[in-house]
C-alpha cells in the first residue's frame, strides 16, 4: 500500500512537471475554453504498472546463458602444448674434421659451403717433416738393434760382429774389452788344466802364453822329479851299504862266537878277542847309522814327492781360483750389458709406437670426406697453414634430412612423450605469412642437462622429426638450412575449460594453506 502511494505521489509531481512543460509550449490554451476543458481533463492523476514480461525475459536469459556457459565449460575441450626452443640439424652428427697430429697444410681443395661427396679429397698435408722424422726413427732403431746384436754376441762369446760402424759408448766398449780379455784368460787357464793347447779356439797370443806359462809348470815338475831321483838313488846306496854292514856284521858275529869258544879254552889270547867285539859294535853302529840315514833319505823323498804333486796340484788350483774370479767378473761385465740390453729394447719399443704413429701419419696426410655434406667452418684459407691435433680443420654437415633439437624444461617433461604430434615454427620466417611444419616427438634424453650460460635452467634434449624439409610459400620453396633457430609446440593432451578454473580456484586454496 505504501509502494502504491509513494507511486502515487510521484506521479503527481511527475504530471505537475508535464503541466508547467505544456503550458510554457502552449499559452494559447489559457484563453481558450478548449485548452481549459483539456487541462482539466489532464489534471487527473494517472497510475503507471510495469510490465513482469521483460523482467523474467531478462532472469530467464541470464539463468540460461550462466547454465549454457557452465556445460560448455565442462564439454568444450582445447589442446594444452609445451614449448621447448632449439635449432635444426642434421638427423647424424655434424663431422669434425681432426687430423691426429699436426703439421703444414700443403693443398686446400675445398672451400666454406662447398657441396662434397664420400671419398672426395678435402686437404693435404707436407709429408717432408713426418717422411724425415720416419727415417731419423728407423736408423736410431737400427743402431739399437746392432748395439744389442754386439752386446749379445759378447755374451755368448760370439765375436764375428762388426763394431765399426757402431756408436757404442766408451764405458760399454771398455766393458766388452774387458770381458774378451777375461774369457782369453779362462780359456788358457782351462787349456793348462787340460795340458793341451791343440784347442782351435786359442789364438796365436794365447797359445804361446799357454806354452810360456806350461813351459814354466814344467820346469818346476822337472825339478821336483829330480830332486825325487837323486834321493832315490842315495836311498839305494844306502840301501846297499846297509845291506853289506849287515853281511859284515853277520860274518863278524861268527866270529865273535868261535872266539869265545876259544877264549874260554884259552885258545887266543885276550886282544884279539877284544878286537872282534870292537868289530862287532863298530858293524852295528854302522848299521844303526845307515838305518837312520835310510829313513831321513825315505822321509826326504817323500817330501820331494809331495813337492811335486803340490807343484801340480798349487798350479791347477790358482788357475782354478782365476777361473772363478774371471767369471765372477764376467758375471758382473754380463749384468751390465744384459741391462744395456734392456734399456735399448724399452727404446725400441717406444721407438716402435713411434713409427706406428708416423705411418698412421703419413697415411693420413690426405684429409678426406666421409659423407655427402656440405664444408662448414673450413679454417685453412691457403697452403702453409698449421694444423694442431687439438682442433678440427673443418666440419662437414652431412646432406641428411633435418630434425629439430630442442630443450625442454624439467616443469614441463611430466606428459611429454615418445610420438607426440609437434608444431614446429622457424624462427627465421614469420609465422603469419609463412606458417610452420608439423612433426612427431621421436627422442627423448634420459636425463637433464645441468644448466649453462646458454640455457640457465634445468633441460631435457629431445628431438623432432619434422613431416618436411622446405616451407612453401605462394608456390615456392623454400629449402631450410642446419642451424636455423626453431621454436616448437608439443601437444600433451586434451582439457576441458573448467579445469583451468578450478586449477586457479585450487591454487588459490593452496596458497592459503602457506599464509601465516
Amino acid at each position: 500500500m505504501s509502494i502504491n502511494n509513494g507511486n502515487e505521489s510521484k506521479s503527481h509531481r511527475n504530471w505537475s512537471d508535464s503541466k508547467l512543460l505544456l503550458s510554457s509550449f502552449i499559452p494559447a490554451l489559457s484563453t481558450s475554453k478548449t485548452a481549459k476543458k483539456s487541462l482539466d481533463t489532464i489534471d487527473k492523476p494517472v497510475i503507471l504498472q510495469q510490465s513482469r514480461f521483460w523482467s523474467q525475459a531478462i532472469l530467464w536469459g541470464l539463468i540460461s546463458v550462466t547454465t549454457g556457459a557452465i556445460i560448455w565449460a565442462n564439454v568444450a575441450r582445447f589442446e594444452e602444448a609445451v614449448s621447448a626452443q632449439g635449432k635444426l640439424e642434421p638427423s647424424s652428427n655434424v663431422k669434425e674434421m681432426q687430423l691426429p697430429v699436426g703439421g703444414v697444410v700443403k693443398e686446400i681443395y675445398v672451400e666454406d659451403g662447398q657441396h662434397v661427396k664420400t671419398g672426395e679429397k678435402l686437404l693435404t698435408l707436407d709429408p717432408t717433416t713426418a717422411n724425415a722424422q720416419f727415417d731419423s726413427l728407423n736408423k736410431i732403431r737400427l743402431s739399437l738393434v746392432q748395439e744389442n746384436q754386439f752386446y749379445q754376441a759378447q755374451i755368448t762369446g760370439d765375436a764375428a760382429v762388426n763394431i765399426i760402424y757402431l756408436k757404442i759408448s766408451s764405458l760399454m766398449l771398455d766393458l766388452t774389452k774387458s770381458r774378451a780379455a777375461l774369457v782369453a784368460e779362462n780359456q788358457i787357464y782351462r787349456a793348462q788344466l787340460n795340458g793341451t793347447a791343440s784347442a782351435n779356439h786359442l789364438t796365436i797370443e794365447q797359445k804361446e802364453r799357454f806354452l810360456s806359462t806350461q813351459a814354466e809348470l814344467n820346469a818346476r815338475v822337472i825339478a821336483a822329479r829330480m830332486e825325487v831321483n837323486q834321493l832315490s838313488h842315495q836311498l839305494n846306496q844306502t840301501d846297499i851299504k846297509l845291506a853289506a854292514s849287515q853281511d859284515t856284521l853277520a860274518l863278524n858275529t861268527e866270529v865273535l862266537d868261535k872266539l869265545t869258544l876259544l877264549i874260554k879254552n884259552g885258545g887266543i889270547s885276550q886282544i884279539q878277542y877284544i878286537k872282534q867285539q870292537e868289530e862287532v859294535r863298530s858293524d852295528r853302529s854302522e848299521i844303526d847309522q845307515l838305518i837312520q840315514e835310510r829313513f831321513r833319505l825315505q822321509s826326504a823323498i817323500n817330501q820331494a814327492q809331495a813337492k811335486l804333486q803340490n807343484t801340480i796340484a798349487i798350479s791347477r788350483r790358482d788357475w782354478l781360483t782365476q777361473i772363478a774370479e774371471n767369471n765372477k767378473k764376467i758375471a758382473e761385465i754380463d749384468s751390465q750389458l744384459t741391462k744395456a740390453i734392456v734399456e735399448n729394447n724399452k727404446k725400441i719399443a717406444e721407438i716402435d709406437a713411434q713409427l706406428s704413429q708416423t705411418k698412421m701419419n703419413l697415411q693420413y696426410q690426405e684429409l678426406i670426406a666421409p659423407v655427402n655434406g656440405t664444408i662448414f667452418e673450413l679454417k685453412a684459407h691457403s697452403p702453409g697453414f698449421v694444423v694442431t691435433s687439438s682442433e678440427p680443420i673443418l666440419k662437414v654437415v652431412p646432406n641428411d634430412a633435418l630434425i629439430a633439437k630442442v630443450y625442454i624444461t624439467n616443469k614441463d617433461i611430466g606428459f611429454v612423450k615418445e610420438g607426440m604430434t609437434v608444431d614446429v615454427r622457424i624462427d627465421s620466417f614469420p609465422l603469419s605469412e609463412f606458417g610452420d611444419i608439423k612433426g612427431k616427438l621421436v627422442w627423448i634424453g634420459s636425463d637433464s642437462l645441468p644448466p649453462d650460460q646458454i640455457y640457465p635452467f634445468y633441460r631435457f634434449p629431445a628431438k623432432v622429426q619434422l613431416d618436411r624439409q622446405q616451407l612453401n610459400v605462394s608456390g615456392r620453396n623454400i629449402t631450410l638450412q642446419s642451424g636455423m633457430g626453431v621454436s616448437t609446440n608439443i601437444k600433451i593432451r586434451e582439457r576441458t575449460v573448467m579445469s583451468i578454473f578450478t586449477e586457479m580456484f585450487t591454487s588459490s586454496v593452496e596458497s592459503l594453506k602457506t599464509v601465516r
